[in-house]
């Protein structure tokens, strides 16, 4: 006779699909005999119901199933694709900011290369440079006298 641990055991080991056709064999000898544990009847329903080839398979299941799976694999593969649409996007956004961090630096770079030739003498002549300079301050004083010669005006004319 056959302990009643070791019959949990193996229908344990039976829902989790790891017996043995021995083992099969057993709980349907077990099941099928008069002496089940009073804790094991409704176990006793439910393998018997697992175990019985009475049981037809509905209409069109089989269509219905092929076509379910064909729905997941579907929904699968465009999961896939749109997962790497979203890393394709985030390679590009990253390539795209190191190159403009490599133009901004190549740019920067270039700009403290010149600055030196830009702080050498347009004038190989002194006098020329001061002449120059002469004219140009002339120039800028004669603008903000005439600048301030209209404020003035304005602020008369507001006066009177």
């Amino acid at each position: 006779m056959i302990k009643t641990e070791d019959i949990k055991r193996l229908l344990a080991r039976y829902y989790d699909g790891l017996t043995t056709e021995e083992e099969e064999n057993t709980l349907r000898t077990y099941f099928n005999s008069k002496d089940i544990d009073a804790s094991l009847k409704e176990e006793s329903f439910f393998f018997t119901a697992l175990q019985s080839s009475d049981c037809p398979t509905p209409t069109g299941m089989e269509e219905r199933l092929s076509h379910q799976i064909s729905q997941w694999n579907t929904l699968e593969v465009t999961t896939r694709r749109t997962i790497r649409h979203i890393n394709l996007r985030w390679v590009v956004g990253i390539a795209a900011s190191l190159l403009l961090l490599f133009a901004a630096g190549a740019i920067v770079y270039q700009n403290e290369n010149k600055s030196p030739q830009a702080e050498q003498d347009t004038y190989a002549n002194t006098t020329d440079a001061y002449a120059e300079t002469s004219r140009a301050l002339l120039k800028f004083s004669k603008s903000i006298n005439k600048g301030i010669d209209a404020a003035e005006n304005i602020t008369n004319k507001t006066k009177d």
